[in-house]
């Protein structure tokens, strides 16, 4: 049995003034891995390195076990797909997907089998004497797909595969990929900046940041415990606060707040933290026991705005001491509450311990 499809050791490589640095990544077969990242971190040189592209300055790069560090591109059997998809313009759909079978010399029957079973199972039997000019994004994103797919690589390699597809159509391509990962049970690298996509499609998740893979886990458990304030706010957590540790107390500009969990950074030298706080543990007119919360007071309504979801309502409160803290309501619980709430009301705020996380300092590089 094969332990790992994929295992990078201590990866180092110098691109003109970009580096990456000490990447160590460990993939079992079978997984769906985002690597999340703002643009110009590193993502794409990383896939380009495990693909071949990039030989690494030191190093080493395994593929079900086998040092693949010097292998040649096409002896690695992994496949990529770019986001902007790199077919062969003067190339029918079925010559496209059968590009790589022919130059691997296989038979002209298992050929067309093999495409012919890929283009159905995406559902793009129809476009097999199509040329790329006539498809739409989402048509070639689907042809980029089966090409890649036909080679039955030990590793599918994705590049922001969605980022150059209306709103409409990355919800498709994303319920297809759920599909090829479920049904074909193929281990996928997705590499994006979006952190909804990273979390709906992965199963695992890394974060990069600088040429470094900043912290690796499943998604929900990376959210409750990031690793550092980059993690936390990559991971798309929008309300830190800066505070410090005196006498096992955490201090705050809002006053003192109490963790009654284990939390990283609580030994840090310096003292010094940041909480972190999911908008869902932030609450408006708490009604639990006081033993549920780190912190409660009155904050300032500063904003109401539409939220990111139908019936969404946005909320920033603002406290005195220039903390600035966001949550989200639903319009039925806006409505719920007595009092009309609008910009500028005091409001009583809970802030509850299961959301409540520290993080240390990050030491500057």
């Amino acid at each position: 049995m094969i332990e790992r499809v994929l295992r990078l050791e201590d990866i180092c490589l110098k691109l003109g003034d970009f580096h990456l640095r000490d990447i160590r990544l460990h993939v079992e077969p079978g997984t769906y891995l985002a690597l999340l990242g703002s643009t110009g971190t590193g993502k794409t040189v990383l896939l380009e390195t495990i693909a071949g592209v990039h030989t690494p300055n030191s190093g080493r790069i395994y593929i079900r076990g086998e040092d693949a560090t010097r292998l040649a591109p096409e002896k690695r059997r992994l496949g990529i797909v770019y986001q902007d998809y790199a077919l062969f313009p003067h190339l029918t759909v079925f010559d496209n997907i059968a590009f790589g079978l022919k130059l691997k010399g296989s038979p002209g029957r298992d050929i067309k089998k093999a495409v012919g079973g890929m283009a159905a199972f995406l559902e793009i039997e129809p476009l097999l004497e199509r040329r790329p000019g006539r498809l739409s994004g989402g048509e070639r994103q689907r042809v980029a797909l089966a090409r890649a797919l036909v080679m039955e690589p030990y590793v599918l390699l994705l590049d922001e595969p969605l980022s150059a597809l209306d709103r409409a159509t990355r919800s498709r391509i994303k319920r297809e990929l759920k599909r090829v990962h479920k049904e074909l049970g193929v281990t996928i690298i997705h590499i994006t900046h979006d952190v909804s996509e990273a979390f709906l499609l992965s199963d695992r998740l890394a974060v990069m940041k600088d040429g470094r893979i900043l912290q690796e886990g499943a998604p929900d458990e990376m959210c409750r415990r990031p690793g550092s304030r980059s993690v936390a706010e990559l991971t798309g957590i929008e309300n830190l606060i800066e505070a410090r540790v005196e006498k096992g107390r955490l201090v705050t500009s809002m006053g003192y707040a109490d963790l009654r969990q284990p939390a990283a950074g609580m030994d840090d030298p310096p003292g010094r933290v940041y909480l972190t706080l999911p908008g869902w543990s932030i609450e408006l007119f708490p009604a639990g026991s006081a033993r549920e919360y780190i912190w409660q007071g009155t904050l300032t309504i500063s904003d109401i705005r539409p939220g990111s979801g139908t019936g969404i309502v946005a909320l920033t409160l603002r406290h005195e001491g220039g903390e600035r803290l966001k949550t989200y309501l639903s319009r039925r619980e806006l409505q719920a509450f007595s009092a009309s709430l609008e910009p500028g009301m005091r409001v009583p705020v809970g802030l509850l311990a299961e959301g409540a996380y520290c993080v240390p300092h990050e030491a500057p590089r």
